[in-house]
């Protein structure tokens, strides 16, 4: 089967074939959404600093709210959270007032208007795009080592790296009380320290010490010292009595932390999701693209990176794909593509009828002979077609004031077509001869068909696509049959089994090409 046909000139979409070709639950969609998807494309740009030098003012304020949520979002979640509807109430309030000294509204702010269909459509096609980068790029890859498709020892290696950096964790994570020992009696009772000596000795001894001081040592004291008694005993005298005091008092513990301060039980989960939140934030600015390509230069940088790649993932291939210097100095591309699976499937239909066994001549109220899975009548796999590519023109989200060419192209990923749930049967052997029924002509290509051997080694990491699976109810052939009324499908034949259909397959792919600032 040849590709798609060649691809339309690209036309900019009006507002008259959004309405014609999207169905309204769509368009009632879009209006609704337009909002939210305004404001999710809004972020998208604040996140990837992408809006210019005019919105990085509002990146920096992004990360620096980041930064505070982190920090005191518990507390206001706890003790007023009140503030955050206040501050909602006055940012929205800031906004009608603003609107209101200006005195219009921009078109694409009133509901269900063409510009803001029109806009939605932009920003939604822009956090596609983003999407499947992220997907491709990051989400499949760990999914993949978390499902153990990857070949190889990269889940293994995973399992490794998680049991050694456990410990590590709960050395940081753990509270600061786990890692502190008590001293004590840093602050003692005095009294019980004299032996329990009574107070009315400590009484007797300091009436014993003044009576000394009147008659031996007073008269020869000058004046001057007098003086500074007396000012000792107005100033001095009550902060030592409240020392004392404080010395009586109960004992007291002071801890000492016996492991270094950071970062040994002194991380939490509000530090993790700081830490990483800032680097999301930041990863897409000037300044941090900077350091990485500045780093990334660094031959030792570039081998621990491809050294912990290779030892967390297990693959070689995965850890040698890291760009080189060069490619990371050079210019981001002005064009993208982006390739999304898709698996066609179409229904073949037969009954049968005394003395002409199974044919695909149905009665004219049911279904036809190739179908889809809504019953509706399709092309036979020998003159089935993909969809035409198409190329639209949308107003840039990059560059203001040009547009974006996006261009849909389908292309087959598969030869040819095959039977769901076996292994024979495909576009290409289904040939039957003109005295042969269908069933015979298949069992005889099935038979003919060479048997290949699969070793162990490749059967642990890897399956054939044609692989039978064991959820598929049918029959050597791939036929499901049914009752009169095509209904309780089984790969049982017999008796009040008039009808059958058999599931045919082929992978393609939609390829979606953007060219930026057009």
């Amino acid at each position: 089967m040849s590709p798609s046909s060649a691809v339309k000139p690209a036309r900019t979409l009006s507002f008259v074939d959004i309405v014609e070709r999207m169905p309204p639950s769509m368009i009632q969609l879009l209006t609704v959404l337009a909002p939210a998807i305004h404001v999710m494309h809004h972020t998208l740009l604040l996140v990837t600093w992408r809006g210019g030098y005019a919105m990085r003012v509002q990146s920096w304020i992004l990360l620096v709210a980041y930064v505070q949520l982190c920090l005191y979002g518990y507390e206001v979640l706890r003790y007023a959270p009140q503030l955050l509807v206040l501050a909602l109430l006055g940012y929205t309030w800031l906004h009608r007032s603003c609107a209101r000294i200006t005195g219009h509204r921009r078109a694409s702010d009133e509901r269900g208007s063409p510009e803001q269909l029109r806009r939605a459509l932009v920003e939604l096609a822009d956090v596609s795009d983003f999407a499947v980068a992220m997907h491709e790029c990051f989400v499949q890859p760990v999914y993949d080592v978390l499902t153990w498709q990857v070949p190889g020892y990269g889940p293994v290696h995973l399992v490794l790296f998680l049991l050694v950096t456990w410990p590590v964790w709960l050395l940081c994570m753990l509270p600061s009380h786990m890692w502190l020992t008590h001293i004590y009696a840093t602050r003692a009772n005095l009294v019980e320290w004299l032996g329990g000596a009574p107070t009315a000795w400590a009484h007797r001894a300091w009436a014993a010490s003044l009576a000394l001081w009147d008659a031996r040592i007073a008269p020869h004291v000058p004046s001057a010292c007098f003086t500074a008694a007396a000012w000792l005993q107005t100033h001095v005298m009550p902060h030592l009595v409240r020392a004392a005091a404080w010395l009586t008092s109960s004992p007291t513990y002071v801890s000492l932390q016996l492991w270094p301060p950071f970062p040994i039980a002194s991380l939490s989960v509000r530090h993790v999701l700081l830490f990483v939140g800032v680097l999301v934030l930041s990863w897409c600015s000037p300044w941090a693209t900077l350091l990485r390509m500045a780093l990334w230069r660094s031959a030792f940088v570039r081998h621990s990176v491809m050294w912990l790649v290779h030892a967390l993932s297990g693959s070689e291939t995965l850890a040698a794909s890291l760009p080189t210097p060069k490619a990371a100095l050079a210019p981001r591309p002005r064009t993208t593509q982006h390739e999304t699976p898709f698996v066609f499937e179409i229904y073949e239909n037969q009954r049968w009828w005394i003395g002409l066994d199974w044919t695909a001549a149905l009665l004219p109220q049911e279904r036809p002979s190739w179908s889809d899975s809504d019953n509706a009548a399709v092309a036979p796999p020998a003159s089935f077609a993909l969809p035409r590519s198409t190329s639209v023109l949308l107003p840039s989200s990059h560059t203001t004031g040009k547009s974006d060419r996006r261009t849909s192209e389908w292309r087959w990923v598969d030869t040819e077509w095959r039977v769901a749930g076996i292994v024979g049967v495909s576009s290409s052997t289904y040939t039957p001869a003109a005295s042969t029924t269908a069933t015979e002509a298949q069992r005889e290509e099935a038979s003919q068909r060479e048997h290949v051997e699969v070793p162990d080694e490749v059967r642990r990491y890897a399956r054939p696509a044609d692989m039978p699976s064991a959820s598929m109810d049918v029959d050597a052939e791939g036929w499901q049959y049914g009752d009169n009324a095509w209904d309780k499908f089984s790969k049982q034949n017999g008796m009040g089994r008039y009808t059958r259909r058999r599931r045919w397959l082929r992978k393609a792919v939609l390829v979606q090409t953007v060219e930026y600032g057009v």
